[in-house]
C-alpha cells in the first residue's frame, strides 16, 4: 500500500509560517491602532457626527444619525472601497462628507456593560454608616423585593403613589462607601432569596465621542437594566452626565443636553416601565447637578466619613479583623488592642481633610472635617497583608501597619474638596 503524502511541513518550518502570519496580523493591527489614534486626536478638537450608512449610490451615501436626521454625503475616493452598509460613517462638522469609517458601535456598546448577578457584598460588610444604609433600603428595597413591595402596597392605598420609581442620589467625599452601599442592596436581597443584578456604569462609559451616541447609550443602559431585572443600576460620577444645562451653541453641547434629556425621560417613565429597577446615582460634587435631575431623584443621602476617634477605631477594627493579625496586638474580637490603636491614632489624627457640598434646591449643606475614609483603611490593611504574605510572615504586625499609615498621612496632610 502506497504511503499517503500529507504534505506536512517540518515543525520548525510550520512555526516559521505561523510566525510570519502573526507578524502580518500585528502590522495590520498597528496600522489600525495608528489610524484610531489619529482619529482620536482629531476628535479632541471637537465632537464629530456619526451615523449608520443606509444606502450607497456611486460616490454618495445616505447616512442617518442616531437622532433620526439623514444626510446625503460625499464619499472621498480613498474611502470608496471601505464604505459599506455594515459600518458607521464619521462625518465632517458640516455633515457634507465622510471623513472616516468605524465598526458599528451600537452592536457592541451594550455588551461592554458588565452585569453582576447576586454580588457577594452584604449590609454586614459596611461599618459606620448604618443610618445611611437604612435610609437607602427604605428608598429602594420595595422595588426589588416582592415581599417588601406587598407590604408597601398594603399601606399605600392610592396606586398613583406607587408610580414613584425609586431613584436615589448618594453624595460625599471619595472613598466613603457609596459603591459598596449600592452593591450591598443587590447582594443582600439576593442572599435572602431574590436574585438581583448589579450594574455599575461609570459616566465616561455613557459619554460617547460620537455625536448623538450618548443619548443612545443611556437608553441601552436602562434597557439592559430592565432585561436583567430585578436590578440595581448604579451610575457613578453622575456630575459628568447630569451637570446643569446651559444654552447649547455647539453640536457637542447639544449632544450633552440630549444625553441628560434621555436620562430624565428614562427616570420619568414611572414604575410601570422601570418595574424592578432601582437607580442609584453617586457623586462627589452634587452642587453641579441639573435641577431637573434633582427633581427626578426621590431621596438624597449624604454618605459621611468617620469623624470621631471611636468611629475610626471601629473602622480599623472592622478591617484588621479580616486578616491574620499579630496575636500580641489583637483583642478578643479580632481588632486592635487599645494601646496599638493609640499608636495608629497619633499618626493619622493630624491628617485633616475638609469636604463641603451643597444642594440649594433641596436645602442641603454639608461641611465635614475628617482624617480618614473607609477606602483608606481598607487599602492600608490589604497592602499590609499582601506585604506580609510576600515575605513569608504569618501575621500582619503593628510596625507594618504603622509604616503604611505614616505613608498615608504624609501623602496629603491637608486637603479640601468643595462642591
Amino acid at each position: 500500500m502506497a504511503e499517503q503524502n500529507t504534505h506536512e511541513y517540518p515543525p520548525h518550518l510550520e512555526l516559521e509560517r505561523e510566525l510570519t502570519r502573526k507578524e502580518r496580523q500585528i502590522e495590520y493591527l498597528q496600522t489600525e491602532l495608528r489610524r484610531y489614534h489619529n482619529l482620536m486626536e482629531e476628535l479632541k478638537q471637537g465632537m464629530r457626527p456619526i451615523g449608520s450608512i443606509e444606502d450607497i449610490r456611486g460616490d454618495t451615501a445616505l447616512v442617518r444619525l442616531s437622532g433620526g436626521q439623514a444626510f446625503q454625503v460625499s464619499i472621498p475616493p480613498e474611502l470608496r472601497e471601505k464604505v459599506t452598509t455594515e459600518v458607521d460613517a464619521v462625518l465632517s462638522p458640516t455633515k457634507g462628507v465622510i471623513v472616516d469609517i468605524v465598526e458599528r458601535l451600537r452592536e457592541r456598546s451594550i455588551l461592554e456593560y458588565q452585569v453582576e448577578r447576586a454580588p457577594k457584598v452584604f449590609y454586614e460588610d459596611i461599618v459606620g454608616i448604618e443610618r445611611e444604609v437604612t435610609s437607602l433600603r427604605q428608598a429602594i428595597e420595595w422595588i426589588l423585593n416582592p415581599e417588601v413591595r406587598t407590604r408597601r402596597e398594603q399601606i399605600i392605598r392610592d396606586p398613583r403613589m406607587l408610580e414613584e420609581a425609586g431613584s436615589v442620589l448618594l453624595f460625599g467625599p471619595p472613598g466613603t462607601g457609596k459603591t459598596y452601599m449600592a452593591k450591598a442592596v443587590a447582594g443582600t436581597i439576593s442572599k435572602e432569596g431574590q436574585d438581583t443584578s448589579f450594574i455599575k456604569i461609570e459616566s465616561y462609559e455613557i459619554v460617547s465621542k460620537w455625536l448623538g451616541e450618548s443619548a443612545k447609550n443611556v437608553k441601552e443602559v436602562f434597557k439592559l437594566a430592565r432585561e436583567t431585572a430585578p436590578t440595581v443600576l448604579f451610575i457613578d460620577e453622575a456630575d459628568a452626565i447630569g451637570r446643569a444645562r446651559t444654552e447649547a451653541t455647539t453640536d457637542a453641547g447639544r449632544d450633552v443636553q440630549g444625553m441628560l434629556n434621555q436620562i430624565l425621560t428614562e427616570l420619568g417613565e414611572g414604575f410601570h416601565v422601570n418595574r424592578n429597577v432601582a437607580v442609584i446615582f453617586a457623586t462627589n460634587y452634587p452642587s453641579v447637578l441639573d435641577p431637573a435631575l434633582l427633581d427626578r431623584i426621590k431621596r438624597i443621602i449624604y454618605v459621611p466619613p468617620p469623624k470621631t476617634k471611636d468611629g475610626v477605631k471601629n473602622l480599623v477594627d472592622f478591617y484588621v479583623s479580616k486578616v491574620e493579625l499579630d496575636p500580641s496586638i489583637c483583642n478578643y474580637q479580632g481588632g486592635l488592642v487599645d494601646e496599638a490603636f493609640e499608636e495608629v491614632w497619633k499618626i493619622i489624627r493630624s491628617r485633616r481633610q475638609l469636604y463641603e457640598a451643597s444642594i440649594p434646591e433641596r436645602g442641603i449643606a454639608v461641611r465635614d472635617q475628617y482624617v480618614i475614609t473607609p477606602r483608606d483603611v481598607k487599602n492600608v490593611v490589604q497592602e499590609a497583608a499582601s506585604a506580609a504574605s510576600f515575605v513569608g510572615d504569618r501575621f500582619v504586625t503593628l510596625d507594618r501597619l504603622l509604616t503604611l499609615f505614616r505613608n498615608l498621612a504624609s501623602e496629603e496632610r491637608d486637603s479640601r474638596l468643595v462642591s
